[in-house]
């Protein structure tokens, strides 16, 4: 009987609130960027979070196990009108009459537009990063993401994810969260076509490749440091393979035949350095 006096007492509140911001979101400019200065920016990056299926509970997201068995990954978009609905629903609490029903649906697209804005800012501002407003004058149109289940997460902190679209434009990561030990949700403005999962930058290390029992290194431009072509492909001479340890001198001079120049000390860490694996998985739409 409490619980209901206080939802009693408190609709009310909430919905006056609501109607005071739906009413001021109305008056702005639809290019005014979200800025935590404004009162009526709390509710829209509140919302905001929410279209990004924050605090949404992954049952509703994936309503079976057999959807996402272990060691899978599930590229997908999220239809427009859900997430409008979704708004639509955290909106109409304390709706008591129909006047306030049509007041809400002549507000939400108003509302809308400004949570596309503020779905990009929602990621840059838990970073304590900067968001310039050139950045939100568009609004996300269509989101698309991925849902990750492997020891991966468990495993490999601080992974990098990058997607694009099918003309291999890059999109901007909306949310990447580990929601599990071993489930991680990310989320993208424009839908997923291909993505790239890369081992954390501090992952450089000093590394070849092991081909039918002997050791070889691909070769890098020393201005640029990008790999060379497959054909210069130095042998790596091996000093102790017990103790796992290289022949350096003999390494360098198998160098120096293929590029035709003394090794420095530098040169030759550039050249031993193995840059962190990159996985791509692409989507195949079906005929």
């Amino acid at each position: 009987m409490q619980a209901r006096t206080d939802w009693e007492n408190f609709a009310p509140v909430l919905r006056r609130h609501v109607h005071r911001v739906f009413g001021e979101l109305a008056a702005l400019a639809d290019d005014r960027p979200v800025s935590p200065d404004h009162p009526e920016d709390e509710l829209i990056a509140w919302l905001s979070e929410l279209c990004l299926l924050s605090n949404v509970p992954f049952h509703y997201l994936i309503a079976s196990e057999s959807m996402l068995p272990s060691n899978a990954i599930r590229l997908f978009y999220v239809n427009p009108n859900w997430q409008q609905a979704l708004v639509d629903g955290a909106c109409s609490l304390g709706r008591n009459a129909s006047m306030d029903l049509s007041h809400d649906q002549a507000m939400i697209d108003a509302v809308f537009a400004q949570i596309g804005k503020g779905m990009k800012a929602v990621r840059p501002i838990l970073q304590k990063k900067l968001v310039a407003a050139e950045e939100l004058q568009e609004g996300v149109h269509i989101m698309g993401g991925f849902i990750l289940r492997s020891p991966l997460v468990r495993g490999w902190r601080g992974l990098e994810f990058q997607a694009f679209s099918s003309e291999g434009t890059p999109l901007r990561a909306l949310r990447i969260e580990q929601v599990s030990d071993e489930v991680l949700i990310g989320l993208f403005d424009g839908v997923p076509y291909t993505l790239e999962i890369a081992q954390p930058p501090e992952g450089f290390y000093f590394g070849f490749n092991h081909i039918n029992g002997r050791f070889y290194k691909r070769l890098r431009c020393f201005e640029s440091g990008e790999l060379l072509a497959e054909k210069y492909t130095a042998e790596v001479a091996v000093h102790n393979e017990k103790l796992r340890t290289i022949d350096v001198c003999q390494t360098a001079k198998h160098m120096k035949d293929f590029l035709n120049k003394e090794i420095t000390s530098a040169e030759f860490a550039l050249q031993m350095i193995k840059t962190p694996y990159i996985g791509r998985v692409t989507r195949t739409d079906a005929d």
